[in-house]
């Protein structure tokens, strides 16, 4: 068993003075030191102490600890890191216990450094522990210059502590940001975090900050430079959301997670700096009890981010990413929900900066908005499918434009895509193809899309009164050949040239024959269907009124029928007939179900 020596002096001294020494002899690497009496003091470790007595730079294990209205203070000054101050089996600072490194050296071999209620200073030297462990509890580590080495540190073991770098470097293994088990902490005691504001940090076994118990932890990036392997944020069980914020510096890491759970979502909040990904960024929602959601979120409001992939996943819960400014580059964005629960969801929401990708998919009725800023997709922007609530209708897929600008060498639309109005003609650039299968919906606005593709039935909705659609010469894209593309709202000049204009090219030639008879506009009201017919210019309008239909109500036991005028009704009561006019029937007309067990309807000019 190691032997005590406790410092005596009741103020402050030199380390190399035996007589401050309760055993009367130097520190040596059989002895425990205690530095622990009362009024405030430090003991310096002067330059002259390596050169002049090297035995009492090993000691086995010591302890600095505050007393009554005292700050006890090791102050390892300037001495240099050739023969560093080695600690062989554990330190321990409590209470106001306090070590000052002014570009010295200590290393800690073995056991653990436990520093409660207490500080350390680093301005320049060396400090490694990298065979040990380091907990930090009510207590804080300040390192402004010089390298930072170590095994694991625990910052808020079990409670409130900060690691706060403004320079240097450091280099920790396993780096735990709060409590590892929740019952190691009550609920709701513990804050910590770490803060980077200039230096280099390295952590190899990553970035990990969860939550569990109510505590709260944090990573704040003002400066500096992080190279991690990964970044991983959760709630953890009975969890708040972690605090991570980027401002400045550069992040660099192999992949991020951001995972919501049943306690909370998850926020990544980047207002500068740079963040690379060399992989994949995943962001995942939560649901409390499988229902409420817990949005999960990466917020880019300043700064460049690059990642391989962005990762949308809304099957457990709201996912979303949000820019407002900035610079985003990513190989692929895939928005992925569950097409069967209402409060799972995918969000990508950009409203300025610009971001940038190979391809953006979106599915099972997520949502894509744009207020601002420039999406830029090289290769394919698609959105489709759709997600069911308790019960029908469905959510499909949306995106949602209203200003900025988009450039997308091929759209594949096969959910609902809403162009907004605009005063500035052109906010879209499309060079490839428009694939259409569901919707395209737009008010007010003058834009140039490319060929134009009909995948499956599908509507244009020429919203407001000045809707004016170009798109570029279709008529070598190969069409869905039962497909049918339905035309609403058209306001313009059948002559041509109106205030709405649906274009296809810029003369006869835009579209094929064929792919006009599979186009029809639906106006009026009751609302008839039109063919379709190109003019010179390349302008579709209605041509001729198709075969109407007979539109119903049921009342009670009357089912009421209504159709376009010019029409006549017929009945019959098997649907192959024969058909025979109903006498003196007009539009309104009603019919009671309660006098025919069985009867068809159609209509005839």
């Amino acid at each position: 068993m190691a032997q005590v020596n406790s410092w005596i002096t009741p103020g402050s001294g030199n380390w190399d003075n035996a007589s401050s020494w309760s055993l009367g002899v130097l520190p040596s690497s059989s002895q425990s030191l205690i530095i622990t009496n009362s009024v405030w003091k430090a003991v310096a470790i002067n330059s002259s102490t390596p050169v002049n007595f090297p035995g009492s730079m090993t000691v086995n294990d010591l302890t600095v600890r505050g007393s009554t209205n005292t700050e006890n203070t090791l102050l390892l000054n300037y001495f240099g890191t050739v023969l560093p101050l080695t600690v062989l089996n554990g330190l321990t600072l409590q209470d106001d216990g306090r070590i000052l490194n002014l570009s010295s050296g200590l290393v800690v071999q073995s056991g653990t450094v436990v520093v409660t209620n207490s500080q350390m200073i680093q301005d320049g030297g060396l400090v490694r522990a990298t065979n040990t462990e380091m907990h930090l509890s009510y207590a804080e580590y300040d390192l402004t210059n010089g390298v930072f080495e170590a095994g694991t540190v625990r910052v808020g073991w079990p409670f409130s502590s900060t690691f706060n770098q403004f320079g240097g470097t450091v280099v920790i293994t396993n780096l735990v940001l709060g409590p590892g088990n929740p019952g190691d902490v009550p609920p709701g005691s513990c804050v910590s975090g770490y803060a980077l504001y200039g230096g280099n940090l390295s952590l190899p076994g990553g970035l990990t900050l969860l939550d569990p118990n109510n505590t709260v932890n944090s990573y704040l990036q003002e400066g500096g430079t992080n190279q991690t392997t990964k970044v991983y944020i959760e709630p953890d069980i009975f969890g708040n959301s972690p605090y991570f914020t980027l401002n400045g510096g550069l992040l660099a890491d192999n992949e991020v997670n951001l995972v919501g759970d049943d306690f909370a979502g998850v926020t990544l909040q980047q207002n500068g700096g740079t963040h690379i990904v060399s992989n994949s960024l995943n962001i995942s929602g939560g649901a409390a009890n499988g229902y409420t959601p817990l949005q999960s979120t990466y917020q880019l409001n300043g700064g460049a981010l690059s990642a391989s992939n962005i990762n949308l996943n809304g099957n457990p819960g709201p996912a979303a990413f949000t820019q407002t400014n900035g610079i985003t580059q990513a190989g692929q964005i895939n928005a992925n929900g569950y097409w069967f629960t209402a409060p799972t969801s995918t969000y990508v929401t950009l409203s300025g900066g610009t971001l940038a990708c190979s391809n953006l998919f979106s599915s099972d009725g997520g949502y894509i908005n744009q207020s601002g800023g420039v999406l830029i997709v090289s290769n394919l922007l698609s959105f489709g499918g759709y997600r069911v609530p308790e019960g029908p209708p469905p959510i499909y897929t949306q995106y949602t434009f209203t200003d900025g600008t988009l450039v997308a060498s091929n759209i594949n639309v096969g959910g609902q895509w809403f162009i907004g109005s605009a005063s500035l003609p052109n906010r879209i650039s499309n060079r490839g193809t428009c694939s259409l299968a569901l919707m395209l919906v737009i008010s007010n606005a003058v834009e140039q899309l490319g060929r134009f593709i009909l995948a499956t039935n599908a509507t244009i909705d020429l919203a407001g009164n000045a809707s004016r659609l170009s798109f570029a010469d279709s008529s070598g894209q190969t069409w869905s050949g039962s497909a049918i593309l339905t035309i609403l709202n058209w306001n313009g000049n059948p002559q041509g040239g109106g205030a709405e204009q649906l274009k296809f090219g810029t003369d006869q030639s835009g579209l094929t024959p064929a792919q006009l008879a599979q186009m029809q506009f639906q106006l009026g009201s009751p609302p008839q269907r039109y063919s379709a017919k190109i003019l010179n210019t390349g302008e579709v309008v209605p041509d001729r009124v198709l075969g109407a239909s007979v539109a119903y109500a049921k009342q009670g036991n009357n089912l009421v029928l209504t159709w376009p005028s010019g029409w006549s009704l017929q009945t019959a009561t098997n649907a192959s007939g024969p058909y025979s006019d109903v006498s003196g029937a007009t539009s309104p007309y009603t019919n009671n179900i309660s006098l025919h067990a069985q009867r068809f309807f159609r209509l005839r000019q």
